[in-house]
């Protein structure tokens, strides 16, 4: 038999039915070899054997992040972030200080992220008149913190060519009461400020990639569902998926990538199956998985397409990116070639729209059965959480957003539909598979945030007290659950990953004390002090 790759010993391992009476573990070509006593397994090891001494760390299955934009967050580590603003002028002064410090000559464009008016004592968007304030020589573009809706300063709109008169179908150009521009996009609009003559190479792709990888592994993540084909400007997908699959052949990637497709239209789906890029196997650790589709908007934003008019914004219901007729022939287009979709919807309406296309394609082609699902589903009531389950589609979900959005979801769409929203709970006992994701880089990829908003349906300062709609409050073994068997389960590979088991995938996280046993408060404070995937060290504190 070869040497052991890996011996972890002294530690305490904590599956999935609880803690398990081993100390410690044996890896061998990638996979869990065997469990057992320290002296038991440390007898395995060889010469090649690397042998860690976890002085009693606690080892969990590798925590998942079941939707996120790896390559949009390589991207943003570039760019002025904004999350900390409090008000315009914050973020006025942080935008000067970023053109200052690295000496952005004059034309060249400066991108920013991550405001969010809710934080700013007006609670108004900047508009291209503040960002004039900051620079009328450099283009300037800064999406608000969902992505869902962006500003531009004058140079910026003049440089991609927007105007007054500028229309994009699911997307809105957003004008004063005068008939002039705000410098606000919303939606399919937003991708006008991202325009480039310039094209990504496969290696930069690549190097991006790889760095924002090392960071997940750092933060405890060995698994990702991923939405970058069209995250980078002058980054084509097929540039992306090259350069994903240079990472892979090199073993460059720290985490396994699901990636999650989004292909804009029904046109370029077809293209994408007639160039053979779908075939539901991984190359190595990276995989074309699902398609993704995005359906409606915000609910920061006010764009989630919601069935009645936001309650603190009566005149919209928000915003439908594509009709439901579009929809449904992508869904159908997807669901013949056996590719699950996964569908960003956070508004009722939405999710009224995309389960009814996924129910007509299982109705019409039974014979394929891809796990289709949902991203989001933030607004729902009771029927709808049926529908998931007598439909059998899983919810990807991102309990960290109620670091945010329990101080909101009231306002926006009033007590009685807040009521039965964000019911991770719900759906859990209903049957349907909930995976635990973050959405990065609107929220951080920080597994034990995520895991303490899961638990306690509180912000990070504890309130409200007691957690919003407590009710739904997810247990330890439930959150553990949602971000491991149910990451893998997403992309049917519970049976190879996702808990502590001799024959699975080494893919496992390990945090220096039990998030069981912590203070529930304490949770969201843990690092992780070594995270491995497929056998190999890929994060050691």
């Amino acid at each position: 038999m070869d040497d052991m790759q890996l011996i972890l010993y002294n530690a305490r391992l904590r599956g999935l039915d609880g803690l398990l009476p081993e100390t410690a573990m044996a890896i061998l070509d990638g996979k869990i070899y065997a469990l057992g006593d320290d002296e038991a397994i440390l007898m395995l090891r060889g010469e090649e054997t690397e042998c860690v001494d976890l002085h009693g760390a606690t080892v969990y299955p590798g925590f998942g992040d079941s939707h996120m934009h790896l390559l949009h967050f390589g991207v943003t580590l570039r760019e002025v972030e904004l999350k900390d603003a409090n008000s315009i002028e914050e973020v006025q002064a942080l935008c000067r200080r970023f053109i200052e410090q690295n000496h952005i000559p004059a034309g060249e464009a400066v991108y920013a992220h991550g405001w969010n008016q809710d934080r700013f004592p007006d609670r108004r968007m900047p508009t291209r008149q503040d960002l004039d304030a900051v620079s009328t020589e450099h283009p300037i573009v800064a999406p608000r913190i969902c992505g869902h809706i962006a500003v531009g300063n004058t140079r910026a709109l003049e440089r991609f060519g927007i105007t007054e008169a500028t229309r994009v179908p699911g997307g809105e150009i957003y004008l004063d009461e005068a008939g002039r521009l705000t410098g606000i996009v919303s939606e399919n609009a937003v991708s006008l400020l991202y325009k480039t003559e310039r094209e990504v190479s496969v290696d930069e792709a690549a190097e991006i990639l790889r760095r924002a990888a090392e960071y997940a592994a750092s933060r405890g993540i060995t698994c990702v569902h991923s939405d970058d084909l069209h995250a980078m400007a002058g980054c084509s997908p097929e540039t992306v998926i090259a350069a994903y699959r240079k990472l892979a052949r090199e073993d460059a990637l720290a985490v396994r990538v699901l990636e999650q497709c989004q292909l804009l239209g029904e046109e370029e789906i077809e293209r994408f199956f007639a160039d053979g890029h779908f075939s539901g196997e991984a190359e190595g650790a990276f995989s074309l998985y699902s398609l993704k589709i995005i359906s409606d908007g915000s609910l920061g934003a006010r764009t989630a397409y919601l069935r009645a008019p936001y309650a603190d914004a009566p005149e919209t219901r928000g915003l439908l990116c594509y009709a439901p007729e579009e929809i449904e022939a992508m869904v159908r287009a997807a669901h013949a070639h056996g590719m699950p979709v996964a569908i960003h919807a956070i508004g009722d309406a939405a999710m009224d729209v995309c389960l009814t296309a996924i129910e007509r394609a299982q109705k019409d082609d039974p014979d394929h059965k891809p796990r289709h699902g949902i991203v989001h589903c933030q607004i729902t009531d009771e029927a709808l959480l049926d529908r998931f389950a007598a439909l059998g589609v899983q919810a990807y979900v991102q309990p960290v957003f109620l670091e945010y959005d329990a101080h909101i979801v009231e306002d926006r769409v009033g007590q009685a539909r807040a009521a039965h929203s964000y019911s991770w709970k719900g759906l859990l006992r209903r049957g349907v598979n909930v995976s635990g994701g973050s959405d990065c880089p609107v929220e951080g990829m920080d597994s034990c945030k995520n895991l303490y908003c899961a638990m306690t349906r509180a912000d990070f300062a504890g309130e409200p007290a007691g957690g919003w709609r407590p009710e739904e409050d997810l247990t330890a073994q439930e959150a553990l659950r949602v971000f491991t068997r149910n990451v893998a389960a997403a992309s049917g590979d519970e049976k190879r990953r996702g808990d502590l088991v001799p024959g699975f995938d080494a893919d496992l996280t390990v945090l220096p004390e039990d998030f069981f046993e912590v203070a529930p408060e304490r949770v969201k404070d843990l690092t992780p002090c070594l995270t491995v995937m497929g056998g190999k060290i890929r994060f050691r504190a």
